[in-house]
């Protein structure tokens, strides 16, 4: 008697679960059906602000801010080792130079964070020189409003663009929601434009001590240019965890669709979600934060 009194219970707590989730998800798509594309926009501006990014409705991306909280923290090694664990799987190429007195880092990411395709440029340096065998091992801060280059980047998947974007920045980073892109599938072209010629030829310096092709390199100047296609080589097991990561990847994003089925802009499919379960939605805005504070 006691069991089937436990089980009815259950049975009414699963029937009153499902009615809550009916009845959001019909509050959320009224509401959205209120509100017009760029009112959307608008909102999920103002939802993806705090965890330092800004909607480009137009490109159906997301957009690192200046003043993302991430500027606080820098960047160091560790933190690409940490990221599988947080189901991103991206290549990543540090370039080390020095250049007036400091120890710089640039970096390029390239591949998939979480549901997300996306790619990233960062601008950090130490307070001092650093000794090449361990640069590794230092944490460099973000830089400055005056020492921000001037950042573009073109991803391709598959040959086919995924999105453009071009600013002065220390973090450029730029993320396509919802889209699943290995990081082989990927192709990178970005450029940096110094302030100075003398900072552009430091950076070719330390470009010429990386894995990074050649052919792939171009300075023009106080611009270069760089071609980012393959990845680094990976043993047996550190490639397997990569692959079941992505697997997870690839099963959150086809969930990711069906969820906000109704919609096809990322404003809506966002909005929706975010309406669904606000979790999933802060969740999935977790980009590259692993290894940081989040405030």
């Amino acid at each position: 008697m006691q069991a089937q009194i436990i089980v009815c219970a259950m049975e009414v707590l699963v029937i009153l679960i499902v009615i809550c989730m009916a009845a959001r998800r019909c509050r959320s798509r009224i509401k959205l059906r209120q509100m017009g594309e760029e009112e959307r926009a608008g909102q999920l501006s103002i939802l993806t602000k705090p965890f330092g990014f800004v909607c480009k409705p137009e490109e159906e991306i997301l957009v690192s801010t200046e003043d993302a909280w991430q500027r606080k923290y820098g960047y160091e090694a560790l933190y690409d080792a940490l990221a599988p664990h947080f189901n991103m799987i991206f290549d990543h190429y540090p370039v080390y130079f020095d250049y007036q007195g400091k120890t710089w880092l640039i970096e390029f990411w390239k591949g998939q964070y979480g549901i997300n395709t996306g790619a990233e440029a960062g601008i950090y340096h130490a307070n001092r020189l650093i000794p090449k065998g361990q640069r590794k091992l230092v944490h460099y801060n973000a830089v400055s409003d005056d020492e921000m280059p001037l950042i573009g980047i073109c991803l391709e998947r598959k040959g086919r663009k995924l999105f453009t974007e071009k600013k002065y920045h220390w973090w450029l980073a730029v993320f396509a929601m919802g889209v699943f892109g290995p990081p082989e599938t990927l192709k990178m072209y970005v450029s940096l434009t110094f302030g100075s010629s003398a900072m552009a030829q430091a950076f070719w310096n330390g470009l010429k001590e990386t894995e990074i092709p050649a052919d792939a390199c171009q300075i023009q100047g106080e611009q270069v240019s760089v071609v980012l296609c393959d990845g680094a080589h990976y043993g047996k097991m550190t490639a397997l965890y990569r692959w079941m990561i992505q697997q997870v990847n690839g099963m959150y994003c086809i969930l990711y669709h069906m969820i906000t089925w109704p919609y096809r802009r990322m404003t809506g499919k966002m909005l929706f979600l975010y309406g669904q379960s606000p979790w999933c939605f802060r969740h999935m805005l977790r980009l590259h934060a692993f290894g940081r504070k989040h405030r």
